[in-house]
Protein backbone atom coordinates (compact mmCIF):
# COMPACT_ATOMS: atom_id res chain seq x y z
CA UNK A 1 0.00 0.00 0.00
CA UNK A 2 1.41 3.44 -0.68
CA UNK A 3 1.77 5.65 2.39
CA UNK A 4 2.52 9.35 2.71
CA UNK A 5 5.11 8.81 5.30
CA UNK A 6 6.71 11.97 6.28
CA UNK A 7 8.06 10.82 10.01
CA UNK A 8 11.28 11.77 11.36
CA UNK A 9 11.12 14.98 8.90
CA UNK A 10 11.08 18.32 9.78
CA UNK A 11 8.78 21.02 8.14
CA UNK A 12 8.61 24.35 7.80
CA UNK A 13 5.09 26.20 6.67
CA UNK A 14 5.34 29.92 6.13
CA UNK A 15 1.52 31.35 6.58
CA UNK A 16 0.86 29.02 8.60
CA UNK A 17 -1.81 30.91 10.38
CA UNK A 18 -3.60 31.48 7.53
CA UNK A 19 -6.09 29.03 5.59
CA UNK A 20 -3.87 27.73 3.34
CA UNK A 21 -0.74 27.55 5.26
CA UNK A 22 -2.85 25.76 7.97
CA UNK A 23 -4.15 22.74 5.55
CA UNK A 24 -0.49 22.44 4.55
CA UNK A 25 0.69 22.55 8.00
CA UNK A 26 -2.46 19.54 9.11
CA UNK A 27 -1.54 17.49 5.87
CA UNK A 28 2.54 17.17 7.36
CA UNK A 29 1.22 16.43 10.96
CA UNK A 30 -0.99 14.08 9.22
CA UNK A 31 1.55 12.57 7.51
CA UNK A 32 4.05 12.36 10.81
CA UNK A 33 6.01 15.37 9.76
CA UNK A 34 7.11 17.42 12.95
CA UNK A 35 6.04 21.19 11.89
CA UNK A 36 7.12 24.21 12.51
CA UNK A 37 4.60 27.55 11.86
CA UNK A 38 6.17 30.23 10.73
CA UNK A 39 3.93 34.18 10.44
CA UNK A 40 3.48 37.35 10.80
CA UNK A 41 0.74 36.84 13.46
CA UNK A 42 2.27 35.04 16.54
CA UNK A 43 -1.04 34.43 17.64
CA UNK A 44 -2.55 32.32 14.95
CA UNK A 45 0.41 30.08 14.10
CA UNK A 46 -0.01 29.54 18.16
CA UNK A 47 -3.27 28.43 17.95
CA UNK A 48 -2.47 26.50 15.10
CA UNK A 49 0.58 24.94 16.53
CA UNK A 50 -2.02 23.62 19.44
CA UNK A 51 -4.98 22.68 17.34
CA UNK A 52 -2.59 20.13 15.79
CA UNK A 53 -0.75 19.19 18.83
CA UNK A 54 -3.60 18.26 19.81
CA UNK A 55 -5.01 15.80 17.14
CA UNK A 56 -1.45 14.27 16.09
CA UNK A 57 1.72 13.11 18.43
CA UNK A 58 4.20 15.49 16.66
CA UNK A 59 6.39 18.48 18.06
CA UNK A 60 4.62 21.52 16.42
CA UNK A 61 6.21 25.02 17.15
CA UNK A 62 4.91 28.53 16.56
CA UNK A 63 6.99 31.17 15.92
CA UNK A 64 6.03 34.71 14.66
CA UNK A 65 8.13 35.63 11.03
CA UNK A 66 8.56 38.60 8.80
CA UNK A 67 8.97 37.22 5.37
CA UNK A 68 9.91 40.53 3.80
CA UNK A 69 13.01 40.74 5.97
CA UNK A 70 15.79 38.25 5.06
CA UNK A 71 17.72 38.90 8.64
CA UNK A 72 14.21 38.14 10.21
CA UNK A 73 14.11 34.74 8.14
CA UNK A 74 17.52 33.69 8.40
CA UNK A 75 16.85 33.86 12.43
CA UNK A 76 13.92 32.06 12.88
CA UNK A 77 15.17 29.35 10.66
CA UNK A 78 18.29 29.25 12.67
CA UNK A 79 15.62 28.97 15.79
CA UNK A 80 14.10 26.18 13.92
CA UNK A 81 17.00 24.55 13.13
CA UNK A 82 18.58 24.48 16.87
CA UNK A 83 14.70 23.56 18.29
CA UNK A 84 13.96 20.85 15.52
CA UNK A 85 17.83 19.40 14.74
CA UNK A 86 16.77 19.85 11.12
CA UNK A 87 15.10 21.40 8.53
CA UNK A 88 13.90 18.57 5.93
CA UNK A 89 10.58 20.43 3.68
CA UNK A 90 10.14 23.94 3.24
CA UNK A 91 6.48 25.29 2.47
CA UNK A 92 5.81 28.85 1.90
CA UNK A 93 2.15 29.86 1.80
CA UNK A 94 2.94 33.47 3.00
CA UNK A 95 1.48 35.91 1.13
CA UNK A 96 -0.76 38.63 0.71
CA UNK A 97 -3.06 40.43 -2.53
CA UNK A 98 -2.30 44.34 -1.74
CA UNK A 99 -3.48 45.69 -4.75
CA UNK A 100 -6.83 48.07 -5.23
CA UNK A 101 -9.42 47.13 -7.91
CA UNK A 102 -7.80 49.76 -10.20
CA UNK A 103 -4.03 49.14 -11.03
CA UNK A 104 -3.38 52.98 -12.05
CA UNK A 105 -4.68 53.83 -8.79
CA UNK A 106 -2.67 50.97 -6.48
CA UNK A 107 -0.30 52.84 -4.14
CA UNK A 108 3.67 52.47 -5.10
CA UNK A 109 3.78 51.79 -1.44
CA UNK A 110 1.03 48.73 -1.73
CA UNK A 111 2.65 47.09 -5.09
CA UNK A 112 6.39 47.30 -3.46
CA UNK A 113 4.81 45.71 -0.37
CA UNK A 114 3.21 42.88 -2.67
CA UNK A 115 6.45 42.04 -4.33
CA UNK A 116 8.22 42.17 -1.28
CA UNK A 117 6.29 39.57 0.89
CA UNK A 118 5.18 37.43 -2.36
CA UNK A 119 8.37 36.71 -4.55
CA UNK A 120 11.47 38.58 -2.15
CA UNK A 121 9.61 36.50 0.56
CA UNK A 122 9.31 33.54 -0.71
CA UNK A 123 13.49 33.93 -1.84
CA UNK A 124 14.55 34.93 1.59
CA UNK A 125 13.21 31.06 2.98
CA UNK A 126 14.26 29.33 -0.09
CA UNK A 127 17.77 30.86 0.47
CA UNK A 128 17.42 29.98 4.01
CA UNK A 129 16.52 26.73 3.96
CA UNK A 130 19.21 25.67 1.09
CA UNK A 131 21.81 26.50 3.74
CA UNK A 132 20.64 23.42 6.29
CA UNK A 133 19.59 21.86 2.81
CA UNK A 134 22.47 21.67 0.61
CA UNK A 135 24.77 20.25 3.35
CA UNK A 136 22.79 17.71 4.23
CA UNK A 137 22.38 16.43 0.22
CA UNK A 138 18.62 16.02 0.74
CA UNK A 139 15.35 18.29 1.05
CA UNK A 140 11.91 19.04 -0.63
CA UNK A 141 10.92 22.89 -1.39
CA UNK A 142 7.27 23.63 -2.20
CA UNK A 143 6.52 27.16 -3.43
CA UNK A 144 2.83 28.07 -3.67
CA UNK A 145 1.95 30.28 -6.30
CA UNK A 146 -1.91 30.87 -7.93
CA UNK A 147 -3.42 30.22 -11.05
CA UNK A 148 -3.76 33.57 -11.32
CA UNK A 149 0.27 33.57 -12.27
CA UNK A 150 -0.52 31.79 -14.88
CA UNK A 151 -3.26 33.82 -16.94
CA UNK A 152 -3.39 37.13 -15.06
CA UNK A 153 -5.69 39.33 -13.44
CA UNK A 154 -7.38 42.79 -14.19
CA UNK A 155 -8.00 43.94 -10.66
CA UNK A 156 -4.60 42.11 -9.15
CA UNK A 157 -1.70 42.92 -11.47
CA UNK A 158 0.91 43.16 -8.64
CA UNK A 159 -0.56 40.15 -6.82
CA UNK A 160 -0.64 37.93 -10.18
CA UNK A 161 2.75 38.99 -11.61
CA UNK A 162 4.40 38.11 -8.09
CA UNK A 163 2.81 34.55 -8.10
CA UNK A 164 4.19 34.60 -12.05
CA UNK A 165 7.70 35.57 -10.65
CA UNK A 166 7.16 32.37 -8.16
CA UNK A 167 7.28 29.65 -10.95
CA UNK A 168 10.07 31.62 -12.74
CA UNK A 169 11.73 31.48 -9.16
CA UNK A 170 10.58 27.57 -8.24
CA UNK A 171 12.11 26.14 -11.81
CA UNK A 172 15.77 28.55 -11.07
CA UNK A 173 16.14 27.11 -7.85
CA UNK A 174 15.20 23.18 -8.95
CA UNK A 175 18.05 23.68 -11.42
CA UNK A 176 19.99 25.17 -9.13
CA UNK A 177 19.80 23.00 -6.06
CA UNK A 178 19.20 19.87 -8.29
CA UNK A 179 22.16 18.48 -7.66
CA UNK A 180 22.37 18.41 -3.87
CA UNK A 181 19.22 15.96 -3.86
CA UNK A 182 16.73 18.87 -3.26
CA UNK A 183 13.16 18.98 -4.94
CA UNK A 184 11.79 22.32 -5.43
CA UNK A 185 7.97 22.24 -7.21
CA UNK A 186 5.58 24.74 -7.04
CA UNK A 187 1.78 24.40 -6.47
CA UNK A 188 -0.55 26.66 -8.27
CA UNK A 189 -3.93 26.72 -6.31
CA UNK A 190 -7.21 28.06 -7.74
CA UNK A 191 -10.57 29.23 -6.06
CA UNK A 192 -10.40 29.09 -2.13
CA UNK A 193 -12.58 30.66 0.03
CA UNK A 194 -9.93 32.69 2.32
CA UNK A 195 -9.91 35.74 4.12
CA UNK A 196 -8.49 37.00 0.99
CA UNK A 197 -11.53 36.27 -0.97
CA UNK A 198 -13.85 37.10 1.56
CA UNK A 199 -12.64 40.43 1.69
CA UNK A 200 -12.66 40.42 -2.39
CA UNK A 201 -16.15 39.32 -2.58
CA UNK A 202 -17.44 42.38 -0.98
CA UNK A 203 -15.90 44.30 -3.80
CA UNK A 204 -17.85 41.96 -6.25
CA UNK A 205 -21.13 42.26 -4.54
CA UNK A 206 -21.17 45.84 -4.33
CA UNK A 207 -20.15 45.75 -8.37
CA UNK A 208 -22.54 42.62 -9.43
CA UNK A 209 -25.46 44.50 -7.12
CA UNK A 210 -25.32 40.43 -5.56
CA UNK A 211 -25.03 39.23 -2.30
CA UNK A 212 -21.62 38.16 -1.57
CA UNK A 213 -22.66 34.47 -2.33
CA UNK A 214 -24.04 35.09 -5.31
CA UNK A 215 -21.15 36.67 -6.12
CA UNK A 216 -18.64 33.87 -5.12
CA UNK A 217 -20.92 31.56 -7.44
CA UNK A 218 -20.35 34.07 -10.53
CA UNK A 219 -16.77 34.60 -10.35
CA UNK A 220 -15.56 31.25 -8.96
CA UNK A 221 -17.51 28.70 -9.22
CA UNK A 222 -19.09 28.78 -12.48
CA UNK A 223 -15.08 28.86 -13.78
CA UNK A 224 -14.37 25.78 -12.26
CA UNK A 225 -15.29 22.85 -14.11
CA UNK A 226 -15.77 20.39 -11.57
CA UNK A 227 -18.20 22.94 -10.13
CA UNK A 228 -17.00 23.04 -6.61
CA UNK A 229 -14.16 24.91 -4.65
CA UNK A 230 -11.07 23.74 -3.28
CA UNK A 231 -10.38 23.72 0.18
CA UNK A 232 -6.88 23.96 2.40
CA UNK A 233 -6.33 19.81 2.40
CA UNK A 234 -6.52 19.83 -1.15
CA UNK A 235 -3.71 22.15 -1.25
CA UNK A 236 -2.01 20.40 1.67
CA UNK A 237 -2.28 16.57 0.24
CA UNK A 238 -0.40 17.88 -2.94
CA UNK A 239 2.25 19.72 -0.71
CA UNK A 240 2.67 16.17 1.31
CA UNK A 241 2.63 14.07 -1.88
CA UNK A 242 5.61 16.43 -3.12
CA UNK A 243 7.21 16.06 0.43
CA UNK A 244 7.13 12.65 0.36
CA UNK A 245 9.56 10.01 -1.41
CA UNK A 246 6.70 9.47 -3.86
CA UNK A 247 7.66 12.39 -5.73
CA UNK A 248 11.41 11.89 -5.60
CA UNK A 249 11.70 12.53 -9.19
CA UNK A 250 9.36 15.35 -9.48
CA UNK A 251 11.20 18.81 -10.03
CA UNK A 252 10.79 22.23 -11.29
CA UNK A 253 6.86 21.59 -12.00
CA UNK A 254 4.35 24.05 -11.45
CA UNK A 255 1.03 22.26 -10.76
CA UNK A 256 -2.55 23.35 -10.66
CA UNK A 257 -4.89 22.27 -7.79
CA UNK A 258 -7.85 23.94 -8.87
CA UNK A 259 -10.58 22.15 -9.93
CA UNK A 260 -10.11 22.91 -13.81
CA UNK A 261 -10.78 26.37 -13.73
CA UNK A 262 -7.40 26.45 -15.98
CA UNK A 263 -5.75 23.91 -17.94
CA UNK A 264 -2.22 23.49 -18.53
Amino acid sequence: MLELDLRGKTAVVTGAGGSIGGGIARSFAQCGANVALLDYNLEAAAGRAAEITKQWEVFCKAYQADVSAEAAVKEVFAAVRGDFGSIDILCTAAGIVGDSDDYLRTPAADMELTLKINLLGTSYCLRAALEYMMPQKSGKIITISSIAGRMGVGDQANYASSKAGIISLTQSVAQFAAKSNINVNCICPGYLKTAMWEEGLQFYAAELNVSPEEAWQMVALDRIALGRAQEPEDIGNMAAFLASELAKNITGQAINVCGGSLFN
